[in-house]
């Protein structure tokens, strides 16, 4: 073991002095020398010089385990960087008597004192990262062993609560009547010869919700989920989450599962107290999937499904003066450990959970009750007290149903749910004003199976900005087929152009007259098939990014082009100049192409990119801007 007290005793070794051979081909100059300390013991020494200056650069000492160095004399800054970090990569001359007390040190096969020096740094380096990694896998070893098996009831939970329904497997129509089999109960029955493959029905053995699927189809069904799976072992609280995948082979009713941890949280009493362990499953690019340790106390607040069936042997009858097994039977997906957080330090989650309100209970900001009554606290009439304890609602349903001018239903609550609307508060709020719930929800879920939308809030943003260009435009919105178009994405695309019109015409006036000075020395321009094509209107900007779905229609590039800097111009197929292809963005002074891309941000072709860059040699570079 190095004793920095006794190092600081050890005399520098004398600068030496190279031969004159030596001296064209080195930076610095070495020397070694063994020494014995009372406490530290045997050890190496080796004092670095510029050899210039002739003034010490660096200090190393080494007993066979252990490197420091400095790169002061005397210093209080030890440091175990390797010497080409401290001394760049200078060659360090030193004579053969030098490397040869350095190699009784320091095995290898380098013929410098640096190189010497940096390997032992990093076979020190080395082989505390071994060490480390080794005391890191056999803790994390140790953690998954205190694990138990999963519960040998487990599928048949989730069978039940994790998955929303299950499969009947029918036959093709054999005079009129179907043969059907019900993957959970796997019981035998005639089916309608009505019945489609897809839709929705029930199981008349077991009353299991079950879609219809044709037993001849070849393909496997597979289905997913996220489950969270509560333990206790040796009085300390272990909390895993694990993939759920069901699933079903071609035509054969027995379904199989696979569960596959991918996040462990141990809560531990330790020597330096109670501590939370975490073990995330993550995939890096080239490695595959393997567990990796987060840092203490990262809790996985993950909405997911809770296996509910251990937890009064888990956490008691009473938590917090609740039931946790009791009341989480059925309650979905909810964050479990932000549920244990806000019972511990949110006397509301009681409240809540006690009502039926495991999502609210569970949120990340629980209401502020401050013992007020139903109608105080959600502020709409304790007649939806049913509703949404049926339905555990969530916050952001609460303020939907707070926002409604007329009575929320629980069909039209189901339908509302369906169109998964979780980021589009203000815009249902404002709706809702003018319209009633029903309404809304019968409307945006034909338009929603109607234009196959992937995200229904969409749908929203275009009937709101529909709307308020029909205003603008003087529309009479009195007709219900006006007011409510048959297809919003149609209508909305059609009253933009008109509405863009009017909205710039001013700027398209002013832009004309700017033209004339705009364009000086510039002429039209087509080659190989393709064209240029000078926009002279502010509504052309909006319509080409509209088309090509890029950013082009902000106002910042008509800015641009209209000082004459960065101008922009439209490439398009000399077939067909109206139709928008390719934009062009081009620095003006330094005459270079900023951006040359298609629809949806495409980069050009070769042949494009040829003709923008023909189109780039005939322009002239500005010298100020061309319109004030």
């Amino acid at each position: 073991m190095l004793i920095k007290k006794e190092l600081a005793q050890i005399p520098l070794i004398k600068c030496p002095a190279p031969s004159k051979k030596a001296a064209e081909h080195y930076t610095f100059l070495g020397a070694a020398k063994a020494v014995k300390m009372p406490r530290s013991g045997r050890l190496l020494v080796i004092d670095v010089y510029d050899k210039k200056e002739r003034i010490l650069k660096l200090r190393f000492f080494f007993d066979g385990k252990n490197a420091i160095l400095c790169t002061e004399w005397p210093t209080e800054n030890w440091l175990t960087k390797r010497s080409e970090l401290l001394l760049g990569y200078g060659a360090i001359w030193s004579s053969d008597d030098d490397v040869e007390t350095t190699k009784k040190f320091i095995s290898g096969y380098e013929r410098s004192l640096g190189g010497l020096i940096d390997r032992a740094i990093r076979d020190i380096s080395w082989e505390k990262s071994r060490k480390a990694y080794e005391r890191k896998y056999a803790k994390q070893e140790e953690h998954f062993a205190m694990y138990p098996d999963y519960p040998a009831d487990l599928a048949k939970y989730c069978d039940l609560h994790v998955f929303p329904h299950s499969y009947i497997f029918i036959n093709k129509a054999v005079k009129g009547k179907r043969d059907g089999i019900c993957g959970h109960c796997r019981k035998k029955f005639k089916v309608d010869k009505a019945v489609r493959a897809g839709s929705m029905g029930k199981c008349p053995k077991c009353g299991r919700s079950a879609k219809y699927r044709g037993a001849w189809l070849k393909s496997t069904v597979l289905d997913k989920a996220n489950i969270c799976i509560a333990a206790k072992v040796d009085g300390q609280l272990l909390l895993r989450w694990a993939y759920v995948y069901r699933e079903y082979s071609a035509g054969d009713p027995k379904s199989k599962y696979d569960f596959v941890d991918c996040f462990y949280n141990l809560y531990l009493h330790t020597t330096k107290g109670p501590t939370i362990y975490s073990y995330a499953l993550l995939s890096l690019m080239g490695c595959g999937w393997n567990w990796f340790r987060k840092k203490n106390e990262t809790v996985n607040y993950e909405e997911t499904h809770i296996y509910t069936a251990n937890l009064a042997e888990v956490f008691g009858d009473s938590y917090y003066h609740v039931n946790l097994q009791e009341g989480l039977y059925g309650a979905g997906e909810i964050s479990f450990p932000r549920l244990l957080d806000n019972l511990k330090n949110n006397p509301a989650t009681e409240y809540l959970f006690k009502l039926g309100l495991t999502k609210l209970a569970a949120s990340s900001d629980v209401l502020d009750i401050q013992g007020g009554n139903f109608c105080e606290v959600f502020g709409v009439n304790k007649q939806y007290m049913p509703l949404y304890r049926r339905h555990n609602v969530t916050r952001f349903e609460i303020k939907v149903v707070e926002a409604s001018r007329t009575w929320v239903s629980d069909e039209m609550f189901i339908k509302f749910r369906a169109l998964q609307l979780e980021w589009s508060l203000d815009i249902i709020s404002d709706l809702l004003e003018t319209m009633s719930f029903e309404r809304f929800v019968n409307y945006f879920t034909k338009q929603f199976v109607l234009t196959r939308w992937k995200k229904a809030d969409r749908l929203l943003t275009w009937y709101r900005d529909y709307i308020s260009m029909s205003k603008s435009l003087g529309v009479d919105l009195t007709k219900k087929s006006v007011q409510f178009p048959k297809c919003i994405k149609t209508a909305h695309d059609l009253v933009t152009p008109r509405f863009n019109e009017i909205t710039y015409a001013v700027e398209d006036a002013n832009f004309a007259q700017a033209t004339e000075k705009l364009y000086t020395g510039m002429k039209e321009y087509a080659k190989d098939g393709y064209c240029i094509v000078f926009p002279t209107k502010r509504t052309e900007f909006i319509t080409e990014g509209q088309s090509l779905n890029h950013c082009v229609g902000s106002d910042t590039y008509y800015q641009n082009h209209l000082k004459g800097i960065r101008m922009v111009f439209f490439v398009r197929r000399a077939e067909a100049p109206d139709k928008p292809f390719y934009t062009l963005e081009i620095d003006m002074r330094a005459l270079r192409i900023m951006q040359l891309y298609g629809f949806g941000d495409s980069s050009a072709t070769a042949e494009v990119r040829k003709f923008a860059n023909a189109f780039l040699h005939r322009l002239q570079p500005a010298e100020s801007e061309r319109v004030a």
